[in-house]
């Protein structure tokens, strides 16, 4: 089993979206096992060029699911993505040590996976709709609390 787990508490409720969450964390499991096994820099680097690429991919369908729902905070959602994508350039960059790469990256994915889906993803929900009621004694019918007399 990787060092990172997929859990029923990161699922946002949009199939698409969890699907990539779990295919993320296999492909960081992969580079965890490429460093456990000893693989050279540039084996890991390639692995972790891999997941850059399907961050980038799920940022993007996750901007696309914010912007359909009318997401309030998405500006500041993509400006997150933007910032782990900057880290993850910096990772990739300035990572010549084994050692301080695979650090660097079981951060960068612990800080992700822990808070970015279970805070910032977990809030990412359809607007709900006001439930509409009927009250039997006077006949009217009330949304969030505002009373519309039945014709």
């Amino acid at each position: 089993m990787g060092e990172f787990a997929w859990n029923a508490k990161y699922s946002i409720g949009n199939a698409q979206i969890d699907a990539e969450h779990q295919r993320l964390i296999e492909l960081a499991n992969g580079v965890e096992a490429f460093a456990a096994s000893g693989e050279k820099l540039a084996r890991i680097k390639e692995a972790i060029v891999a997941l850059y690429e399907y961050v980038k991919t799920h940022f993007q369908h996750e901007e696309e699911y914010m912007l359909e729902l009318g997401y309030p905070q998405y500006e500041e959602h993509k400006k997150l993505h933007e910032e782990i994508i900057a880290e993850m350039n910096a990772i990739m960059k300035h990572s010549g040590n084994l050692d301080v790469l695979v650090y660097k990256f079981k951060r960068l994915m612990n800080a992700w996976v822990l808070e970015h889906i279970l805070t910032e993803d977990s809030r990412i929900t359809p607007p709900t709709k006001p439930e509409k009621t009927t009250d039997p004694q006077t006949s009217e019918a009330s949304i969030s609390g505002t009373a519309a007399k039945k014709e």
